[in-house]
């Protein structure tokens, strides 16, 4: 995925989804002024090139992140909750703040690396919680990237979660609990709208596998 790849990616997304692209940049500048020089891409540096399990909050996730391989722990948002039941703070959640809020100021507390993304409808989010996050944290965004705020690609929190662990040269990628057609419990959730997100993470992860030479097989354990 290139930048140019990516803007018509979500130029189609944002069209799909009704998404104001202006107000997804308002959001990235916002958090570039909260972040400061707190956020840095050094910050990721110690992960690169590590074999990474990347967790999303599928129905069945539980199921199978019992036997993962040992490798870079990243958790997409929502999937905290069910991983923190078998697992201590992984090394990098990636989040737009819709997910455990207590349990991911908690992990950053403790050492995870946490990243932090703008977009028009978590404005207020990002300006409520954003500021108490102690420790290392990382800012971006589906829009113009910014100094301090950084585009890797990616829709959702998780296949945005897979981005950053191509971004790091994970030799290998492992998607535990993904589940494109059901989406995992969440309150007061837009279900149609949430299912047509989901079509946009397979759809990037399709192009990610395809760009690294891997095929593409759903299952609880998709290896790119």
């Amino acid at each position: 995925m290139n930048s140019r790849e990516w803007q018509k990616f979500y130029q189609e997304i944002a069209l799909d989804l009704d998404i104001s692209q202006v107000d997804d940049y308002r959001a990235s500048e916002i958090l570039s002024g909260i972040l400061g020089a707190r956020s840095r891409i050094s910050n990721l540096d110690q992960y690169i090139g590590l074999p990474a399990n990347v967790y999303g909050n599928g129905p069945l996730l539980e199921k199978f992140m019992q036997d993962t391989p040992n490798g870079l722990e990243i958790v997409a948002d929502s999937a905290i909750t069910t991983y923190l039941k078998h697992r201590d703070a992984p090394d990098i959640i990636v989040t737009d703040l819709d997910g455990d809020i207590r349990s991911i100021m908690d992990c950053a507390r403790t050492g995870s690396l946490v990243v932090v993304h703008a977009h028009g409808d978590n404005i207020e989010r990002l300006e409520k919680f954003v500021p108490s996050i102690e420790g290392k944290v990382i800012g971006t965004t589906q829009n113009t990237p910014l100094w301090n705020v950084f585009n890797f690609f990616g829709f959702t929190d998780g296949d945005r979660s897979a981005y950053i662990a191509d971004y790091l040269d994970s030799p290998e990628i492992r998607l535990i609990g993904f589940d494109f057609t059901i989406p995992g419990p969440k309150n007061n959730q837009d279900t149609e709208r949430k299912i047509r997100k989901l079509k946009w993470a397979e759809k990037l992860l399709l192009r990610l596998a395809s760009e690294r030479g891997s095929n593409f097989v759903t299952g609880g354990l998709i290896r790119i």
